[in-house]
């Protein structure tokens, strides 16, 4: 089983969904070997709530992480809590090897600058290897066109536990993670063990890179070149299974951790039609591209118009494997086994079925996905196009790293009494607004789900506002600025 996670991608990033001048790649070979998610959500339109949600099969809220600085920072105490029980935790227990490689996100240090306690070791995986336990980000940028040089205090990467890099370069970073991943498959294959890759790329969040192995370019520019490399970092695994004949018994899911980063012109994210994206609750910010690929259990070129949730992935992983979820807490994904092995039989899934999907900002809930609607109770302010490229340079270059609104709560999230509903079958881009005079009893619905689902949610400790700067990783404390092995 390997997940790939790509950072920011956006729904209309890939050739496969609908982008005109972004070449094909090794990522739309899956989609047309196996099943395209025409309607798959992340629980957030944020990298942490977002991950800790893909790993653990629960809502960020159920989980602890929430809070006012809406991400695990370098300075915060905080992880994933060591009481969630993960997937690799699961895979592991019905003897899987557990291998994660890449991005992380979900919590470094508690106290001291180099205690790791939140590492991904710590959570089910036996072996982990070249990681940003952070994240990559605007001031990480080796180009010289943002910034005369990277931040090293922001920028560092380790070899499972160590930091080995600080600041990062980029320019191996890719195939690193790719050489490293294949490795991993290699050695599991010849002890004839069935193994879980969690394979989370850097591309395409700001910074934007290729590395000198690729070189590649795009007729889309930077933003374009980091989409090939991020496809042929998936190509490359795949033609790994391929020539270790594994290639029938692995399954392969491609998706993102939220939607594209539109504020960032050029190099930015691209969301198709839909409305706005990371960092508020319109489509574009959290409905997300999503690939399965298993040969001789789901057709080729299937599409899968449903709505699903990235959850899902935990419990139809652990299904799968022959584990079982835990039966002490709240999962909230569901197991679509029986959607894609019955894909065998159907080139196209495609009821729309009446499930309910929460999404939250912080601990305040956004909106909800119902059936064929969207309803919003809390929203972002979304500029249109033409607006947003005011603020961006020459040719869509962008000049600084905003968002137009981030935190909730905050003086540009708007309250909507009664909330917003959009039919996004139909408007899949939230233009035309529904009458809510109109739409009583799909209301009381939705309100009777809502007070179903209060009743039994219970919030973890909030997460995400502690802040202690010793938390802060440094290679070399007794250096005024960290620093160590950048070229």
């Amino acid at each position: 089983m390997i997940i790939f996670l790509a950072d920011d991608v956006g729904y209309g990033d890939l050739k496969s969904y609908g982008h005109p001048t972004q070449e094909w790649g090794p990522i739309d070979d899956l989609a047309e070997e196996g099943m395209k998610f025409t309607s798959l959500y992340s629980t957030s339109s944020l990298c942490s709530p977002s991950r800790a949600a893909l790993l653990t099969g629960r809502l960020p809220i159920r989980i602890g992480v929430y809070g006012k600085l809406m991400n695990f920072y370098l300075q915060s105490p905080n992880g994933l809590p060591k009481d969630e029980i993960t997937l690799p935790e699961i895979l592991r227990d019905v003897g899987y090897a557990t291998g994660m490689v890449g991005k992380w996100h979900l919590g470094i240090n508690d106290y001291t600058p180099m205690s790791g306690v939140h590492l991904p070791h710590y959570h089910g995986f036996d072996w982990v290897g070249t990681n940003l336990p952070f994240t990559n980000v605007w001031v990480c940028d080796e180009t010289k066109k943002h910034m005369d040089a990277p931040d090293p205090s922001m920028c560092f990467m380790y070899d499972n536990e160590t930091i080995i890099q600080q600041p990062f370069s980029h320019q191996h970073l890719t195939k690193t993670f790719v050489d490293e991943a294949s490795t991993f498959i290699k050695q599991q294959t010849e002890k004839d063990k069935p193994f879980f890759l969690y394979l989370s790329f850097a591309h395409n969040h700001v910074a934007m890179f290729t590395g000198k192995d690729t070189k590649f370019t795009s007729k889309r520019g930077i933003y374009g070149a980091g989409i090939r490399e991020l496809s042929w970092g998936v190509g490359e695994i795949m033609k790994k299974i391929k020539s270790l004949g594994i290639d029938n018994n692995t399954l392969v899911f491609f998706t993102s951790d939220n939607g594209g980063h539109i504020e960032l012109c050029n190099e930015g994210g691209n969301n198709g039609i839909l409305k706005g994206g990371k960092a508020n609750y319109y489509e574009g910010g959290i409905r997300v591209p999503g690939i399965l690929r298993w040969p001789g259990q789901i057709s080729a070129g299937t599409i899968n118009s449903n709505i699903v949730s990235q959850m899902d992935t935990f419990t139809t992983f652990v299904n799968l494997a022959g584990g079982k979820a835990p039966s002490d807490r709240v999962i909230d994904g569901r197991d679509i086994t029986k959607q894609l092995l019955g894909a065998m039989k159907l080139k196209n899934v495609t009821k729309t079925e009446k499930r309910i999907l929460f999404f939250y900002c912080n601990d305040m809930l956004f909106a909800v996905r119902y059936g064929s609607y969207k309803v919003h109770f809390y929203t972002m302010p979304v500029k249109n196009k033409e607006e947003y490229a005011d603020a961006c340079g020459e040719g869509g270059f962008p000049t600084t790293m905003y968002f137009n609104c981030l935190y909730c709560p905050s003086d540009c999230v708007i309250k909507h009494d009664p909330p917003l509903i959009f039919n996004v079958d139909a408007d899949p881009g939230e233009e035309y607004q529904l009458d809510p005079a109109l739409h009583e009893l799909l209301l009381l619905e939705v309100k009777y789900l809502l007070e179903k689902h209060n009743s039994g949610l219970i919030k973890g400790e909030d997460l995400l506002s502690a802040y202690n700067q010793p938390s802060q990783p440094c290679c070399d404390s007794s250096k005024p600025s960290c620093s160590c092995n950048y070229p």
